[in-house]
């Protein structure tokens, strides 16, 4: 238990985009599936929702779980083979699909926004909350799955397996066990080549 707490970055969290943004997943998909408590009547589409939202939340649990204690950067032996999860690249999945989900699901409830309005008051807050969150959650996987596929090596997907999550950043782990570290701001870069 004592290498888990040494292992454990709780700042990870306050870390921009990383760590803000799978934040956010956990947060506003917990937030979105309360107050679809307080609805008094649910429109057709909304189990749709439901079901992205509850995804959603299960996913980024995990994954927040694997980042925060580190599990992303080790490799455990389980009956004398090793395992390494790939958390960058199930991050990037995840992601991926709720991005499209969550954008549907926005569609949605929207819809719905712009019915109940004809409504109580309390169903008018209730979905103008939903909408608010489901934009955000919309928000946040498009930009984990854009951050992530730029620092996809070489724009391949499949070598974010090598790639590691820190809150702020991702490194590059090489066969030698030294990380190679690419910031993910937003500086623009140009190359020029003069051909004779």
């Amino acid at each position: 238990m004592e290498s888990v707490r040494t292992n454990a970055d709780f700042r990870f969290f306050m870390q921009w985009p990383f760590g803000v943004l799978m934040g956010f997943q956990t947060l506003f998909s917990l937030i979105s599936l309360i107050v679809f408590q307080f609805a008094p009547f649910l429109y057709e589409g909304t189990s749709f929702v439901l079901f992205m939202l509850s995804l959603l939340l299960v996913c980024s649990i995990a994954h927040n779980i694997i980042h925060v204690f580190g599990f992303h950067r080790r490799v455990f032996f389980v009956f004398g083979r090793a395992l390494f999860i790939p958390a960058t690249l199930l991050v990037f999945l995840t992601s991926a699909v709720c991005c499209i989900g969550m954008s549907i699901s926005t569609l949605i409830i929207l819809i719905a926004f712009i019915d109940s309005l004809r409504f109580s008051i309390r169903l008018i807050i209730v979905y103008a909350i939903l909408t608010v969150t489901c934009a955000i959650l919309t928000f946040a996987c498009t930009k984990i799955v854009m951050l992530l596929f730029r620092a996809a090596p070489n724009g391949q997907v499949k070598g974010l397996v090598q790639v590691v999550i820190e809150g702020d950043r991702t490194s590059k782990i090489t066969a030698a066990h030294t990380t190679t570290t690419t910031t993910t701001t937003t500086t623009t870069t140009t190359t020029t080549t003069n051909f004779v």
